[in-house]
């Protein structure tokens, strides 16, 4: 790994901890992990004549979600560029981009030599491109069709184009030469992390920096990439003074300096953050495959451990903690699906010693769940992929309803969110319904703008929301 070193002074100003936040913030995805905004008041209503408070057009797609720092919103782009935006007008106050090239120190005497380099990774980069898709579609095939003599013959052919193309690169070019990944994920479908005086961002590139808020890079890390060539989407988290980061291992990295404090090795595809709890003073991590990790040291405790009974990859949504509960839920389409409840033992002693207990285990919706599980109230809110959505009761996990939201296209990627009264129900194609949360489906409103995979945060009768094409606020007037 290679840091940036800075002034002792420098280093002492940053605060390792979770400063006290301004009313409002929402420093990290879904606000704390758990999606639940209970003192606002949602804008139901996103048209033009009504709800929109501004929109602001944005260069670059993500799927990332934004976060709100002392007035500010903080939000990634495509492919490694962190953005600040002020959030009462909309206004773009900076962009800093964080692509490897950005990051290597340049003298006068450098800056032509390193334009050359960077101009011949991208002319690269579009020809690998496209090869790197068709043996993307080739390898899944294969999967279902393994004796397929064609495609194994292409699969190879692919490989060796590729190989040809970055070796033809040079050691330079290679080294600026992004990872793969899939088309819709992309690199920077990772929410930053504050403490309320810095920013922390991940991007698929391997890449993690922190900033301070006026967009001075304090620091940057550039690790290995992702474990899979699907792209990451595993957001940075602030736990016990440590920042915890996932590409191919779980990281946790010194705040401060971006210096690596410990590794976990993770045996499997996971695609967000881990939630985490403390018990006993002491902070722990429960990962979406069912890791329990140790946040002092990242040993590894007696955990479930969900890969040898689910598809590899089908691992998608950040837990929810509730009290002294955890809530899961994972599946893949026509096979599975899966809902768990786990209850924290009362000591940290039990826990290390013996794990989480599971409390009941249900057969959900057989299909997969980007979005992570919203518990408001004793119920337990799912979606699946194509717009299941089904309520538990949280103590024993027996069905309460399930209903099919009708009238939506695409994947349903943005997550659950409770916002005062209602729980905001997204979908890919734009549309997003309101749904009053109870014993009872009842969809009390929909509304409609241009597509987005992100999920919005509230603050007051504020809602803001990244689209793939702008950021945008609505207000409740």
């Amino acid at each position: 790994m290679k840091t940036t070193i800075f002034p002792i002074s420098l280093l002492a100003a940053i605060s390792c901890q979770l400063a006290p936040a301004l009313a409002g913030d929402v420093l990290s995805w879904r606000l704390d992990g758990n999606g639940l905004y209970p003192a606002a008041s949602a804008a139901t209503d996103w048209t033009d004549k009504s709800g929109i408070a501004w929109e602001t057009p944005l260069s670059a797609r993500s799927n990332g979600c934004p976060i709100l720092v002392g007035g500010k919103l903080f939000f990634t782009a495509e492919p490694a560029t962190l953005v600040c935006a002020d959030a009462k007008s909309g206004k773009i106050l900076w962009e800093k981009s964080n692509e490897y090239a950005d990051l290597v120190e340049i003298t006068p005497g450098k800056a032509e030599e390193m334009a050359a380099v960077k101009a011949k990774a991208r002319e690269i980069g579009e020809k690998v491109a496209p090869l790197e898709r068709e043996l993307y579609r080739a390898e899944r095939r294969m999967r279902r069709d393994r004796d397929n003599a064609e495609l194994k013959a292409r699969a190879e052919e692919l490989k060796k184009q590729i190989g040809a193309l970055k070796q033809e690169a040079g050691p330079a070019a290679a080294q600026m030469t992004k990872p793969p990944a899939h088309d819709t994920n992309g690199y920077s479908s990772y929410t930053p992390v504050s403490d309320g005086k810095h920013v922390w961002a991940c991007f698929g590139t391997g890449v993690v920096v922190c900033f301070d808020l006026e967009g001075k890079r304090v620091w940057h890390q550039r690790t290995a990439g992702p474990d899979h060539d699907w792209g990451g989407a595993c957001s940075p988290t602030l736990v016990d003074g440590k920042l915890i980061v996932r590409f191919t291992d779980y990281l946790a990295l010194d705040p401060a300096t971006g210096k690596e404090l410990w590794k976990s090795p993770s045996g499997g595809v996971v695609f967000n953050c881990p939630a985490n709890f403390e018990l006993d003073g002491r902070h722990y991590l429960y990962t979406g495959r069912g890791e329990l990790l140790r946040a002092s040291d990242g040993k590894k405790l007696p955990s479930q451990d969900f890969k040898g009974t689910a598809k590899p990859w089908c691992f998608f949504n950040t837990p929810s903690v509730i009290g002294k509960r955890i809530y899961c839920a994972y599946g893949s389409e026509g096979e599975q699906g899966e809902a768990h409840a786990l209850e924290i033992p009362a000591s940290a002693d039990l826990l290390e010693k013996d794990g989480l207990k599971v409390v009941w285990h249900k057969q959900v919706d057989k299909n997969r769940y980007y979005s992570s599980p919203l518990v408001h109230d004793g119920i337990v809110y799912l979606i699946s992929r194509e717009y299941q959505m089904q309520a538990l009761d949280a103590a024993t996990g027996d069905g309460i309803w399930s209903e099919k939201v009708r009238g939506f296209t695409g994947t349903a990627y943005p997550s659950l969110t409770l916002a005062g009264e209602v729980i905001f129900v997204g979908a890919e194609d734009g549309n997003a319904a309101f749904v009053k949360p109870g014993r009872k489906f009842e969809e009390v409103s929909r509304t409609k703008i241009d597509p987005y995979r992100s999920t919005p945060i509230f603050d007051g009768g504020w809602t803001y929301l990244r689209t793939q094409e702008k950021l945008l606020a609505f207000r409740v007037k």
